[in-house]
């Protein structure tokens, strides 16, 4: 499942931030809760995605903490109504993620190979790799 913000092109994954004293798993359920008025567990824990970009000539950083859910809320193929008027959320095949401008980028891959039956943990970075499009294969 992927969300995106009305208005902007590219998508993320569901969540958000994590508040002082909050573990990473209870911020993930919290936020589900907060976007989709769902429950929901998290589930094993799948890898870290560290990324850097500007906006607006200001350097953003964040580190995206990533983990399964489960809901029996969430029937997959049924795209969610989210509470939030700025969000929307659905599904995406796996043979759709290249074309919907999922970041940070290295998720692409990562998620790929996750549903192509790989499980390890993942640790990506795009802190100090040049963001140009002719390095971006460089960094898988």
């Amino acid at each position: 499942m992927l969300a995106k913000a009305k208005g902007q092109t590219n998508t993320f994954l569901p969540g958000g931030h994590i508040e002082f004293g909050e573990s990473a798993k209870d911020a993930l359920i919290r936020e589900i809760r907060e976007e989709l008025g769902i429950d929901c567990t998290a589930g094993r824990f799948l890898g870290v995605v560290e990324h850097k970009w500007e906006q607006d000539q200001v350097v953003h950083c964040e580190i995206n903490q990533v983990f399964e859910i489960n809901s029996s809320e969430l029937p997959y193929g049924i795209n969610p109504t989210s509470i939030e008027p700025h969000l929307e959320f659905y599904w995406c095949h796996k043979e759709e993620i290249e074309k919907q401008n999922l970041q940070p980028y290295p998720f692409r891959h990562l998620i790929l190979r996750y549903l192509n039956g790989n499980k390890r943990v993942w640790w990506e970075s795009t802190v100090n790799v040049n963001l140009d499009d002719s390095n971006r294969n460089k960094f898988f």
